[in-house]
């Protein structure tokens, strides 16, 4: 007899609720900050120390009249002061002014600027003229630029970043690793990032660690990560040491997931909350999460009503975070619609859960395992 699943977190993409089954990537373009102008121009320097300490109108009081002049440096200090005041039309004007003339910052800064506006040909054209100046963050922005749609050019521009010792590009080419199944060259250049200084990788390397059998280094990884402020790491903390029964340390760090709104914290939250005995507070947990979009939300609040025998209850709310993509939730609601009599409504939510990977739906598609008509719940407890 087939059962609904009991496990509140979790997905065909996850394993026991830990978020592994996709990495991290640092793939937003970054600019660059003016430590290389700053060196070319100590004339400007004054605008910079004002710059970095939040100063604009002292910034720029020093800029302008460098920047009419034809002073690069002061010309690429006023792009930082137009970028921070969102007066992106000004930036681009200033930092190609200061590009042109050779300034390697300006031009990486220029076609992140681009990029961002989806003025994709220009912003490659800038960043390619950046790398050919000295910018290594170009490279890296390259890559992230070529991130989803063309691996094999991204990893091509990471490498050149990663041989600069550019700690979000050895983290990357640890995504391309990871998403191609190559956990071994994953964790390798996870590890790479970190010892670089890319505090993000820790709980990539947790999560490919885990995928490996590793739980002891997993969680020291996840807890480096969790105390160094990573939601995501604070999340994968509160599971495994949910699991281990170690109440009082999930607690806390679920709560830290909270306060950074880390992706799926709040249904963690109410898992943990669930283990020390409060149902009203995890269900108020779960009921936020839902609210918010998350479909995990749903899921658990589905869970908990199966578990209470409120079939209907569950059934709807299985069925909304099924429509929503989770994979747990399409298989629960087809055995709850087959088990109530429903077979043609069971049926698509058997072969979507089976095209996702879902074992248990893929055995019932051929007939290795049956759901009758009439059955309870399963057995559902509390997870």
């Amino acid at each position: 007899m087939a059962e609904v699943e009991q496990q509140i977190g979790g997905g065909a993409n996850e394993a026991d609720g830990l978020q592994v089954g996709g990495a991290d990537a640092v793939t937003e373009l970054e600019t660059q900050a003016p430590a290389a102008a700053f060196d070319a121009d100590p004339v400007v320097a004054a605008g910079f120390v004002a710059f970095e300490a939040g100063n604009l109108e002292a910034a720029e009081a020093v800029f302008g009249p460098a920047a009419q002049s034809g002073g690069r440096a002061a010309m690429f200090g006023l792009g930082l002061v137009y970028q921070a005041r969102d007066d992106f039309d000004q930036a681009v004007r200033w930092y190609a002014a200061a590009a042109e003339l050779g300034e390697a910052e300006a031009a990486n800064n220029l076609g992140t600027l681009l990029a961002v506006r989806g003025e994709n040909d220009a912003a490659v054209a800038w960043l390619s003229q950046a790398v050919a100046l000295g910018s290594s963050e170009a490279a890296v922005n390259l890559g992230r630029m070529n991130h989803w749609d063309n691996p094999a050019e991204a990893e091509f521009w990471y490498r050149r970043g990663a041989e600069a010792e550019v700690g979000s590009a050895m983290a990357n080419i640890g995504v391309l690793a990871q998403r191609r199944g190559d956990l071994a060259q994953a964790a390798e250049w996870y590890r790479k990032a970190v010892q670089a200084g890319e505090v993000r990788a820790v709980n990539n390397l947790g999560n490919v660690l885990l995928m490996q059998g590793e739980v002891e280094e997993a969680m020291d990884c996840f807890k480096r990560g969790a105390e160094d402020g990573d939601g995501h790491a604070q999340v994968n903390f509160a599971l495994l040491s949910l699991a281990r029964g170690e109440v009082e340390e999930a607690l806390s760090a679920a709560e830290r997931g909270r306060r950074s709104d880390a992706p799926g914290a709040e249904v963690v939250y109410g898992q943990v909350l669930l283990a020390t005995g409060d149902q009203q507070g995890a269900a108020e947990a779960f009921q936020r999460a839902m609210n918010a979009g998350d479909p995990s939300g749903a899921y658990a609040l589905g869970v908990v009503a199966a578990q209470t025998g409120a079939l209907i209850d569950a059934e709807r709310l299985f069925l909304a975070a099924a429509n929503a993509g989770h994979v747990p939730a399409m298989w629960n609601s087809a055995v709850l619609l087959q088990q109530s009599g429903k077979t043609e409504a069971a049926l698509p939510w058997f072969e979507a859960a089976a095209a996702a990977g879902h074992p248990e739906a893929q055995a019932v598609l051929s007939g290795a395992i049956s759901v009758q008509p009439g059955g309870d719940a399963g057995g559902v407890a509390t997870a």
